[in-house]
């Protein structure tokens, strides 16, 4: 029997999607997915962002980076040179975000360093279990003693 493809992954034409159960969960998706670019122009270019999305029902969402105030005030004046006080906001902003990166680099390094740690641990172990005691040499016996 065939089997059907997922809506997941189906491509579907851009129009309005009449279903409203449909119409809510691909907002949600989408929206998060706006939210993960956004953040992602911010962080890895620095970028100010804004962004606001209104909800099949009406409700707001948005994101803003560094600050709402300063991404409009760009916005609406280019060329204006900011009070001390947004910059001192702007620039806290900013370098919490890049140490939170360098902390979220840190992690994920240290994931991988445990993950690989993990496979290097299931290769090994075990092999006790598939050899029998006979065959094993001085070495390999004083690591079984140690293991137990």
């Amino acid at each position: 029997m065939p089997r059907r493809p997922s809506r997941g992954r189906r491509s579907i034409p851009i129009r309005r999607i009449e279903n409203q159960d449909d119409l809510y969960a691909t907002f949600s998706k989408r929206c998060r997915g706006l939210y993960k670019k956004a953040s992602e122009l911010s962080t890895i270019c620095g970028a100010d962002v804004g962004l606001t999305v209104f909800s099949p029902s009406n409700n707001p969402f948005s994101f803003w980076h560094p600050t709402m105030e300063s991404v409009i005030g760009r916005y609406r004046d280019p060329n204006r040179l900011q009070d001390d006080q947004t910059r001192i906001m702007e620039a806290e902003t900013r370098g919490r975000v890049e140490h939170l990166n360098i902390q979220l680099d840190m992690i994920l390094d240290e994931k991988d360093m445990i993950k690989s740690k993990e496979k290097q641990i299931d290769e090994e172990k075990g092999w006790w279990e598939e050899t029998p005691i006979e065959s094993l040499n001085k070495e390999q016996v004083k690591e079984w003693n140690t293991m137990f």
